[in-house]
């Protein structure tokens, strides 16, 4: 019996089930009674060990946040920490997209930007600053826990002084149009940034601070998750400011005239000389890493062996490239799997491609996930092969959401194609006009097979499921 879109769905959420924000917490975090009013609380570290933190009669914990599943790993700690609520010793805010504000018991959910803005707002602004005041009023004995997740970055906006943050949101912009990575943007970002590159870490000197991660980065670089505000800073200021510039210079940014004073200041601040940013000394640990995209591939493949299928699992470490070379190149590696090998078979991979973006007058609606799986659809119509007969061909982003749309992403199974060969011979519809309008979305639209999930609270790069028979 062929496998269906349904499987491929149904595999994808096994993938962000095994990254679900408050189960990926409480695997590292427990707290319990040690002597007295004291207690003892638990960080399962990335080695495997166990750290302990003694909570001394009156000691506070002070839980801040930032991105979109920092709601959920709230609910957490108030869980872990309910003891300590009586008595008034638990307290926090996190940021999160306001779809994602709920009624928490004393951990406040703040909306820091709209539902689907994937962009700092002055609401964010506002939250960052609660943030740093919640920090720097901890006391010696207090322990902060930061909970750090994906999209976290657009959540945790203080640019610094010099610029406002209506042009750091048109760096941002610009980068993302022009196909820069995760790691190009918040490399720029966290040189723009007073709480970026080590910026919170440096308020929480002498103080104990713990920062739990959930990495929507490839390979989980730690200065990159979020723009690294809870890991020390890498580099001199002038050496980070020459390495922001280079990435704007190298995308183009010096010829456009709203970006210019940016350039211009960067130029100046590279050739100030300097030591290391200072980080913080004393009393924070290493942080965290409590899930990644790894660990949702792993799930997914996991659970593709349970129906049957001889499994492939894989897991990009670094930035790929576009969403369009990548959807053909899982086209064609999953295509040779099934020509050698034969019989009922999955690919499970993860990862994060980029969007060139066309100008804005031409552009549609869409995302790298839904113009990955339109290329790779494309591709099977101009030539198809034995292997596709059974083909099932789905993206996804775990955060359930794809670009500026309500999608999560898209998938084509045989049917699928066969409706599209028809209503392009008929003249009815060309995938690749809308393939090169990033208008991607509204072709599935039409045509059956988007991934519409709502947001799921977690975010860990996109899992793709290709199945045959």
């Amino acid at each position: 019996m062929p496998y269906t879109c349904q499987n491929a769905i149904e595999l994808w959420r096994r993938g962000v089930r095994a990254v679900e924000p408050r189960e990926a917490v409480g695997r590292c975090l427990c707290c319990r009674v040690s002597r007295g009013r004291s207690f003892e609380v638990l960080f399962r570290q990335n080695d495997g060990q166990t750290a302990a933190e003694i909570l001394p009669p009156g000691a506070k914990v002070i839980v801040v946040g930032f991105g979109k599943a920092s709601g959920a790993m709230a609910d957490a700690c108030e869980e872990i920490f309910a003891p300590l609520i009586p008595s008034g010793r638990l307290s926090g805010w996190v940021n999160v997209p306001a779809d994602q504000v709920t009624d928490g018991r004393v951990i406040r959910r703040h909306a820091g930007r709209p539902a689907g803005v994937n962009e700092p707002r002055p609401e964010g602004v506002e939250g960052t600053r609660k943030i740093v005041e919640l920090i720097g009023q901890a006391a010696p004995d207090d322990l902060v826990i930061a909970l750090v997740s994906g999209g976290g970055s657009a959540l945790l906006p203080l640019p610094i002084p010099e610029i406002t943050l209506e042009q750091k949101t048109a760096v941002t912009r610009f980068l993302s149009g022009a196909g820069a990575n995760i790691i190009e943007l918040n490399t720029v970002r966290g040189t723009l940034s007073e709480v970026k590159s080590g910026g919170l870490l440096r308020l929480a000197e002498r103080k104990r601070l713990y920062s739990l991660i959930l990495s929507d980065v490839l390979g989980s670089p730690l200065s990159i998750i979020a723009g690294g505000a809870t890991v020390p800073a890498e580099g001199t200021p002038a050496e980070n400011a020459r390495r922001a510039l280079a990435i704007l210079e190298r995308f183009g940014a010096q010829r456009r005239a709203e970006l210019v004073p940016i350039c211009d200041l960067l130029r100046r601040r590279s050739a100030v000389g300097g030591a290391p940013a200072a980080a913080a000394s004393g009393k924070s640990a290493p942080p965290i890493i409590l899930a990644d995209n790894p660990l949702a591939a792993a799930a997914a493949g996991a659970a593709a062996r349970q129906l049957g299928l001889s499994v492939l699992t894989e897991s990009a470490d670094s930035p790929e490239g576009t969403a369009e070379s990548v959807g053909l190149d899982l086209l064609r590696r999953f295509r040779r799997q099934v020509r050698e090998c034969g019989g009922p078979r999955a690919l499970i991979s993860g990862g994060e491609p980029v969007v060139e973006l066309v100008p804005k007058q031409r552009r549609g609606r869409g995302g790298r996930n839904t113009q990955l799986v339109l290329a790779a659809l494309i591709e099977v119509l101009r030539r198809p092969a034995p292997e596709d007969r059974h083909l099932v061909f789905l993206s996804g982003g775990t955060d359930g959401e794809d670009g500026p749309t309500d999608a999560a992403g898209a998938y084509f199974d045989p049917e699928i194609v066969e409706r599209v060969r028809q209503m392009t011979d008929a003249g009815e519809i060309s995938p690749e006009d809308y393939l090169a309008r990033n208008d991607a979305y509204t072709f599935f639209e039409r045509c059956g097979g988007l991934l519409k999930t709502g947001p799921t609270g977690t975010n860990v790069c996109d899992l793709r499921i290709l199945l045959s028979e």
